[in-house]
């Protein structure tokens, strides 16, 4: 794998596999993984001191506009100019972030999946320590929820400037506040903790209250941002599956509405599916292309709402995404790509989301391609030890065609590992 890296591409192949698979088994056949502790203890202890000596704080991919050189300045007022600081900060394989003022912080959803990560550790090493952890994170991401005239959200720790839209700091959005929710989900079960269930549940009156973008008698989509027209799959399809998880904890009125709610968002995205299994981003004429860790996020989706809802109406779209995701996601060594049509960057947010993916498969006998899931898992653990610093035990952002790009990033890069690692324990 680490010579494949080397090799500038020349052995990576983009073009689509042409193995023929099989039809999918109704009960799949369940084979080893080779992601598990024995194997992955280690990195993810590395992973560990890194991130605690940093106190889980740090910088992020599209913190630019944190940057105290220009933000009191007219050029800050520019979308375009906001627009290029972000793809500065986030392109430059140097971080020139101490030039530009740019300091690092405490990101909500790295936090929250840091969270569930400790969670993780607790369960499978019963070690106080984690649990330690776990409560510290659960206070710090009480303490900087966003209250709503409805319910709780979570928002980025920078402005954000979208394509579409510019996102002042101390917006909520979908994505964070989903999984911000999830954690106080996962918290709640694993400590009984009233409190954390309350905010879990306020997370889901907001969602119903201001992030409802589009409805009809059929179908319904999610926004991303309160106010904003987008229409992005994975965050549509991230509200449906938290509703779903919320589902118990509210009263049998509220869970026929709910339920009604969940299955025509997930209506909605899965009309969109191409014929083949390919799953655009979104909507927009400029969200149309088709990447791997975002199709990796709506097979997740899709498999909560089916074990939680006890549904088989999107099993066989299910199906029809994985085959495509497995085929023509990865190269035929197992490398991830980041398209459909290309593989570079070969990226760490992409690398956990693959992990987490194939454990959820797993663990929800799912899993209906089992060689090909377990030829995937070889190669993501080979990724696991080329992507680590050695040294410092944090993760590389991204291998381009020619060169790395080794800045170490808390949310995309030490987080999502942290969360991938410890869900195969």
């Amino acid at each position: 794998m680490r010579k494949l890296l080397e090799d500038n591409g020349s052995n990576l192949g983009v073009e689509p596999l042409n193995e023929q698979w099989p039809e999918p088994m109704e009960e799949p056949a369940i084979l080893p993984s080779c992601l598990h502790q024995g194997t992955l203890m280690q990195p993810l202890q590395k992973l560990i001191r890194y991130v605690r000596d940093r106190n889980y704080e740090g910088i992020d991919l599209f913190d630019g506009l944190n940057s105290l050189l220009f933000k009191f300045t007219p050029l800050y007022q520019s979308r375009l100019f906001r627009l290029a600081l972000i793809q500065f900060c986030k392109l430059s394989p140097i971080n020139f972030r101490p030039l530009l003022l740019v300091k690092g912080g405490f990101n909500p959803k790295a936090g929250a999946l840091f969270l569930m990560g400790n969670l993780n550790l607790f369960r499978s090493t019963g070690q106080e320590v984690y649990a330690n952890d776990a409560y510290i994170l659960f206070q710090r991401l009480k303490h900087i929820g966003i209250p709503r005239k409805v319910g709780l959200g979570w928002g980025y720790n920078f402005d954000w400037q979208a394509r579409a839209f510019f996102v002042p700091q101390g917006t909520p959005n979908m994505v964070t506040s989903v999984y911000v929710g999830r954690a106080l989900l996962d918290y709640h079960h694993q400590f009984n903790d009233a409190e954390a269930l309350q905010m879990a549940i306020q997370i889901s009156a907001f969602i119903l209250d201001e992030m409802i973008q589009y409805e009809d008698v059929t179908t319904l989509c999610f926004n991303y941002i309160p106010g904003q027209n987008a229409e992005v799959h994975n965050a549509n399809l991230l509200a449906a599956s938290y509703l779903a998880q919320v589902l118990p904890y509210v009263s049998p009125e509220r869970q026929a509405e709910m339920r009604q709610k969940v299955l025509k968002s997930t209506r909605f995205s899965v009309e969109d599916i191409k014929v083949d299994g390919a799953w655009p981003y979104g909507t927009k004429p400029f969200h149309r292309w088709v990447d791997n860790f975002h199709t990796g996020f709506n097979i997740e989706s899709l498999v909560t709402i089916s074990v939680l809802l006890e549904t088989d109406e999107f099993i066989p779209i299910l199906m029809k995404v994985l085959e495509y995701y497995l085929m023509h996601l990865f190269t035929e060594e197992g490398i991830p790509k980041y398209y459909n049509q290309s593989v570079y960057p070969i990226d760490v947010h992409v690398l956990a989301e693959a992990i987490v993916v194939f454990q959820l498969l797993r663990n929800c006998n799912m899993a209906w391609f089992p060689v090909r899931i377990l030829k995937l898992e070889r190669a993501m653990l080979d990724l696991v030890d080329v992507f680590q610093d050695p040294e410092k035990g944090y993760f590389y952002y991204q291998k381009t065609y020619r060169s790395w790009n080794k800045i170490s990033y808390m949310r995309w890069g030490q987080a999502w590992m942290f969360y991938a690692l410890s869900s195969c324990l």
